[in-house]
């Protein structure tokens, strides 16, 4: 529990942007919680702990995905949530719109990506506990970026072309 402490936040916090909603986000945390105490002995330097933890939750979101598509034979990549409280509608749209891009990414860039930018992880790190070089870090992070970019302008071209359709529907006075 000492270790558990410093590292609970964010622990929470990676859960809620994998598992999407909080009930999945809680189920997760239980999960990860348990494994963790089951494979305790197997932890070689408490440093990592953190690191830790957040395997055993990728790996159980891992394998609540495979039993998901298993039993629903559904292709469903899934929904990114994570706790941000917007202050304006515009704000609620932006934050949808980022979450539901975050989702398209493939796993590998998914997951580099809420590392470094939402759990905020050197590099260095994450590529220690991948088992990947930092240069491949740095390249499914660039790649990210760019999907993002990329999913992010179409969608915001999208929005501006209802937005004109809207105006020009809309009766005059």
């Amino acid at each position: 529990m000492q270790l558990y402490k410093p590292v609970q936040h964010k622990l929470s916090a990676y859960c809620r942007v994998v598992a999407g909603t909080e009930e999945k986000a809680f189920d997760l945390i239980q999960d990860t919680l348990a494994g963790a105490f089951e494979n305790f002995h197997t932890l070689r330097d408490r440093e990592a702990f953190q690191f830790f933890l957040i395997g055993i939750a990728r790996n159980c979101h891992l394998k609540q995905q495979r039993r998901k598509r298993f039993f629903e034979k559904s292709t469903n990549a899934g929904y990114v949530s994570a706790e941000i409280q917007p202050d304006s509608t515009e704000m609620q749209y932006d934050v949808e719109l980022l979450r539901k891009c975050i989702a398209r990414l493939n796993e590998e860039q998914r997951e580099t990506v809420l590392l470094f930018h939402i759990m905020g992880f050197p590099i260095k790190e994450i590529a220690q506990n991948l088992a990947i070089s930092e240069a491949a870090v740095k390249n499914r992070l660039v790649r990210g970026r760019e999907k993002l970019r990329d999913l992010l302008s179409d969608k915001e071209s999208e929005r501006m072309r209802n937005k004109s359709v809207n105006k020009i529907n809309q009766p005059t006075k």
